[in-house]
């Protein structure tokens, strides 16, 4: 959702983005330019561009005023399955099926950073609010954090016991949530790296916090 909660973007495998009018039950036009299906979306900080990442092995950048394609960023890439941007949007992590996570330029659509370490593709990423550390989600069961100035792995959050498709980053950066396949949700401390809490409802039927 845009930061003033005018629209809502939406990533489809069909291969397109939509945006979407919360106060319409209208269903958009389709933003056409990717050859891959869509995994994943974010929007900036300022609600001026959209990134999108895909199968084509391509991140684009487009504009929700007018549904025009800016950029596309290509290089060493495989495919990617999502995209988070940075406080100020200056940058933007991507995470692909390969393993690695990349940082891109949005300026000059220049490769920044390649940052290397899961054993299984990365299916989420996230930026914290100050912008000091990426956190990433990965198959191979673990997440981590790493500072995107140097991209030095900072951490590694371990503790789910199957695969880890997805991650969020509170508002004041407090803490990490992720989601995994082995259906819970957990929640950490990115200063210590420790678990705080384990969201289960699969022993009692409802969400419980252990």
């Amino acid at each position: 959702m845009s930061p003033d909660g005018s629209y809502i973007v939406s990533a489809s495998f069909d291969e397109t983005l939509k945006l979407w009018d919360p106060t319409s039950d209208r269903e958009p036009p389709a933003l056409d330019g990717h050859g891959g299906r869509v995994w994943g979306c974010a929007i900036s900080p300022d609600g001026s561009f959209i990134v999108s990442a895909s199968d084509d092995k391509t991140l684009k950048l487009w504009d929700p005023a007018s549904g025009r394609l800016l950029r596309t960023l290509r290089g060493r890439i495989g495919a990617v399955t999502a995209c988070a941007v940075n406080p100020d949007g200056s940058w933007v992590v991507s995470a692909c099926l390969d393993g690695e996570l990349k940082l891109w330029d949005l300026a000059s659509g220049r490769e920044l950073l390649t940052l290397e370490g899961h054993s299984n593709p990365v299916t989420g990423c996230a930026v914290s609010p100050d912008g000091t550390f990426v956190v990433s989600a990965s198959w191979d069961k673990t997440l981590k954090l790493w500072n995107p100035t140097s991209g030095r792995e900072l951490q590694t959050l371990e503790g789910h016991s199957d695969s880890v498709w997805g991650c969020a980053i509170s508002p004041d950066g407090s803490f990490i949530v992720s989601a995994s396949d082995d259906k819970t949700l957990k929640l950490w401390d990115p200063a210590s790296g420790r678990e705080l809490r384990t969201l289960d409802d699969t022993a009692a039927g409802s969400m419980a916090a252990r």
